[in-house]
């Protein structure tokens, strides 16, 4: 039930699109304790096991390391919402389940849910501020963002419409 609740939380958040994420990425902002991400290295040495983690995602992130334009980024760090999302949404699941179900099944859900979900959000909120870093480099062109790169297509949108 816990795994088909995992399944569930992906589908739903795959539903969003990348306006809906765009709204979501001021939620998911990183907290000053994060400092940057930097706490992630430092007590739970991430870079050395970050990697090894398996990513199910249909985002290509092989392209990150060849020079991305700011539009790949952008996407890239709207992806990392949507993974964000699915895992706290599959968290939530989990506790739901796991208040249903009796005190000896309930740890092992809680403990199984925390195992999978947590260290893949910790993924994701001390890569995106490295993802921010890179975007916002004032050698890039312009002032561009993932918020102008959004609002830019939004506008286009918007004038077809008129």
């Amino acid at each position: 039930m816990v795994i088909i609740s995992q399944i569930i939380a992906s589908v739903l958040v795959n539903m969003l699109s990348y306006e809906s994420l765009l709204k979501l990425y001021h939620v998911l902002k990183p907290f000053s304790w994060e400092k940057n991400g930097r706490v992630y290295e430092k007590l739970f040495h991430i870079k050395a096991w970050k990697d090894y983690v398996p990513s199910v995602g249909a985002f290509d992130k092989k392209n990150l390391s060849m020079n991305p334009d700011k539009e790949y980024l952008s996407r890239f760090i709207l992806e990392s919402v949507r993974a964000e999302l699915c895992h706290e949404g599959a968290i939530i699941f989990g506790l739901l389940i796991s208040a249903l179900t009796p005190d000896a099944t309930r740890r092992r859900i809680l403990l199984w849910t925390a195992l999978v979900n947590i260290p893949c959000m910790m993924i994701q909120r001390y890569n995106r501020p490295r993802l921010e870093r890179i975007l916002f480099r004032p050698h890039r062109e312009g002032t561009s963002g993932i918020v102008r790169f959004w609002e830019e297509k939004k506008e286009i949108r918007n004038q077809g419409r008129m």
